[in-house]
């Protein structure tokens, strides 16, 4: 006997009202091994099989809305995905999982292109080329960036400056400069700073006073000057460039702890954009949406098109099942359970004044 069973019988001893009449007891203590039978593994799955049958055969005449409506499927959701309080112990696991994944072997030695094939990559490449109009709206975007435009002025002020410097043209154009050149080293090199100084407040001035006409510009090249091909080209260049290298290239420079806190962070914005009007309404419009479309319709078509078949429903049945009964008759719970609803009907006063 297991401890649950023999707690169950000082359970039973301390409450029952009163003791069963014989045959009642002797009928329940029959249903009771004809039910545990049942649970065999195997009956336990020709009966899923049977009874997965007849049910998909006989709601299927039956429209959705007649099971359960849009209101309730939204109220299921808002109190188990936006209300519901979520464990600390998720985000715990989560981030050790994914270090356990990020830190394993496997992870390490595997390439690039072992998770996406050079097809799969073009294919996302083409379509993101067919997206000109939302590739204009973000290059304007891009240009608008206070960093953009400082990127833009440094480059030119350091491509300016070197061919000024390069090109000998303060030598050419400033007077006296040749003069000082020949005079030696030491002399120009006294003289340099200042003129430096005054060549490269110029330059800052001339870069500041055109910025616009720049920026605009930038935005016409990038616009029409670079067609879909030479992205497309850019692109592959660069799958040809990372294709072969390992994950755990990608992941230099970052450990277990700045995994763990990005971890973090995205579990805090979880909570907080569950709760968000635009979430909310996002979940609650494709509920309506789904309902519009299948809630007058009967269960078989909704069933047929998610493919939701007898096999596919008995499948991971049989994959759980077997270990999960067995574990529940060693611990003496699915007989409690079976007992439990059967005694009800077997100490009625109806079924004992029948057999009385």
């Amino acid at each position: 006997m297991t401890k649950r069973q023999a707690n169950k019988t000082k359970h039973d001893t301390a409450n029952d009202k009163s003791e069963l009449p014989s045959l009642s007891k002797q009928l329940l203590e029959l249903h009771l091994k004809h039910e545990l039978e049942c649970f065999n593994s195997d009956r336990f799955i020709e009966l899923c099989d049977s009874e997965t049958e007849f049910l998909l055969k006989a709601v299927g005449e039956i429209h959705l809305n007649k099971f359960v409506s849009a209101k309730q499927i939204k109220q299921v959701i808002y109190e188990n995905v936006v209300s519901s309080s979520i464990p600390g112990a998720i985000a715990e696991v989560a981030g050790e999982a994914a270090d356990t994944l990020f830190t394993s072997k496997k992870h390490q030695e595997t390439l690039l292109n072992q998770i996406i094939s050079k097809k799969d990559f073009e294919e996302f490449i083409d379509k993101a080329l067919e997206l000109k109009e939302q590739r204009n709206k973000g290059i304007d975007k891009v240009i608008e960036l206070p960093i953009y435009a400082e990127l833009i002025s440094g480059i030119l002020y350091q491509a300016i400056l070197r061919y000024i410097y390069e090109s000998n043209l303060i030598s050419k154009n400033i007077p006296g400069v040749s003069s000082m050149l020949k005079m030696g080293r030491n002399v120009v090199s006294k003289a340099a700073p200042k003129i430096g100084s005054g060549v490269e407040e110029s330059v800052k001035s001339f870069i500041i006073d055109s910025l616009d006409f720049i920026l605009d510009e930038s935005k016409k090249f990038l616009e029409g000057s670079v067609s879909d091909e030479q992205l497309r080209d850019s692109a592959m260049e660069l799958w040809e460039a990372i294709e072969n290298k390992p994950m755990s290239e990608f992941q230099q420079g970052m450990d277990s702890l700045d995994l763990s806190e990005f971890i973090a962070l995205g579990y805090d914005f979880w909570l907080k954009f569950r709760k968000t009007d635009y979430f909310i309404s996002s979940y609650e419009t494709i509920v309506d949406y789904f309902f519009k479309r299948y809630g007058r319709k009967n269960l078989d078509v909704l069933l047929e098109e998610f493919d939701v078949s007898k096999d596919r429903i008995i499948a991971p049945i049989k994959i759980f099942a077997p270990k999960a009964l067995e574990a529940f008759k060693e611990n003496g719970i699915l007989e409690e359970l079976l007992r439990r609803h059967l005694e009800d009907f077997y100490n009625s006063q109806t079924v004992i004044d029948l057999l009385d």
